[in-house]
């Protein structure tokens, strides 16, 4: 399994949270091709950067993700996360350990 987790950095700035939800999260449901929920990040205490919200995708493996992300919508994502970079944290799990 392979999952991508999208932290988005807490700020007083609603038109982050719009973008976050009306684009990057809709780039997202276009490349899995069903609704991506939103969660509201209760607590990161013991970290230095704060979250507000969070969401994820995942996949069989590596290679299926990196077809989806390298697929139109996923290029469009790419575009978006380079403008958007500094408001969110993206983290990559691969869940197969013999890599």
């Amino acid at each position: 399994m392979y999952k991508v987790l999208f932290f988005l950095h807490k700020n007083d700035d609603g038109e982050i949270l719009r973008h976050f939800t009306n684009i990057t999260v809709k780039y997202l449901q276009e490349i899995m091709g069903k609704d991506i929920p939103v969660a509201k990040v209760e607590s990161n205490l013991l970290l230095d950067q704060k979250y507000s919200h969070y969401c994820e995708i995942t996949s069989s493996n590596k290679d299926e993700m990196d077809k989806w992300l390298h697929s139109k919508s996923g290029k469009k994502l790419n575009k978006d996360l380079m403008d958007f970079h500094q408001h969110i944290t993206v983290i990559m799990l691969n869940y197969d350990l013999s890599k």
